[in-house]
C-alpha cells in the first residue's frame, strides 16, 4: 500500500495513539484488579504535618478540608490523637467494611497499635475543617518512667489512662494557679483556648517563664517540678499527657 507522506504520518500517529490508549487501558485495569491504594507511613501522609519531634514521640497537626481525603496510611506506634476541632468523617480499611464516624470536638482517641500494623483513610464528609494534632510513641513501652499523676483537685480530669500514657484536661481560670506536681516522663501539651500560661522555674521562687499560647497549639514537655498558672484574663484550656 503506497501512502502520501501526510497520510502515512496520520496513520502512524494513529497507531501510537492506539497503541498509548491501550498500555493506559491496560495499566488501569491492572490498578483495579489489584485493588490497593498506595500505603504510606502515617508521618509521611501528606495531611499529617510534622510540628514537633524528639526521641520519645512525633507530633502532626492533622488538617482535612470538608470532602478532603488522606492516603491510606499505615499506624504501627502507640498514638494519641486530639480533636482540637472535629467533625464528621468516612473511615476507610483495606480489609473491613469503612465505617462513619464523629470526631467530637476535645476529645481523645488513642490507638494501641505496638505489635501490629493497621492501616486507614479518612474522608471529612463535614462542611468543617476537620482539625486534630496527634501523636506517635516512638518507642515500646511502658518505659518506666515512673508513675504520673496529677493532684486530685478541679483542675485537673483524667482523659486518658493506657499502658504508655496517661492524659489530663486542665482548665484554669484567669489568674488561677494549679497545685504544684512532679512529672515524671516526656510528654505532650495540647492547647483549646488562647492566652498566657506562666510556667514557674524550680528553685527560683517567684521566678516564672510565661508563653503565649493560641488554640491547636503543642508543645513537648519534660520531667521535673511543674507549676501552671493563668496568666491571662481568660480561661485556659488544655490536654497534658505524659508517657510511662
Amino acid at each position: 500500500m503506497n501512502l502520501k507522506p501526510h497520510a502515512l504520518l496520520c496513520a502512524l500517529l494513529a497507531t501510537g495513539l492506539m497503541t498509548g490508549s491501550v498500555n493506559a487501558a491496560t495499566a488501569e485495569k491492572a490498578a483495579v484488579a489489584d485493588g490497593k491504594e498506595q500505603v504510606v507511613a502515617t508521618d509521611l501522609e501528606p495531611l499529617h504535618h510534622v510540628i514537633l519531634e524528639n526521641q520519645y514521640v512525633t507530633v502532626m497537626r492533622v488538617m482535612i478540608r470538608p470532602g478532603q481525603s488522606t492516603l491510606f496510611h499505615e499506624q504501627h506506634l502507640d498514638y494519641v490523637n486530639t480533636h482540637v476541632d472535629g467533625s464528621m468523617v468516612h473511615i476507610s480499611y483495606p480489609d473491613k467494611p469503612a465505617k462513619d464516624h464523629w470526631m467530637k470536638t476535645g476529645d481523645v482517641k488513642f490507638g494501641q497499635h505496638q505489635g501490629k500494623s493497621d492501616e486507614d483513610k479518612v474522608t471529612n464528609t463535614d462542611t468543617t475543617l476537620n482539625h486534630q494534632v496527634s501523636f506517635e510513641i516512638k518507642q515500646n513501652g511502658p518505659q518506666n518512667f515512673g508513675d504520673a499523676s496529677r493532684p486530685a483537685v478541679a483542675q485537673f480530669r483524667q482523659v486518658l489512662d493506657e499502658k504508655t500514657v496517661r492524659g489530663w484536661k486542665v482548665g484554669l481560670q484567669p489568674g488561677e494557679v494549679a497545685p504544684g506536681y512532679v512529672q515524671h516522663g516526656p510528654g505532650v501539651r495540647v492547647f483549646f483556648t488562647e492566652g498566657r500560661l506562666l510556667l514557674a522555674v524550680p528553685g527560683k521562687p517567684n521566678r516564672t517563664r510565661e508563653i503565649w499560647v493560641h488554640r491547636g497549639d503543642a508543645f513537648l514537655t519534660e520531667p521535673g517540678e511543674v507549676q501552671l498558672t493563668n496568666g491571662g484574663d481568660t480561661p485556659l484550656q488544655f490536654n497534658d499527657y505524659e508517657l510511662l
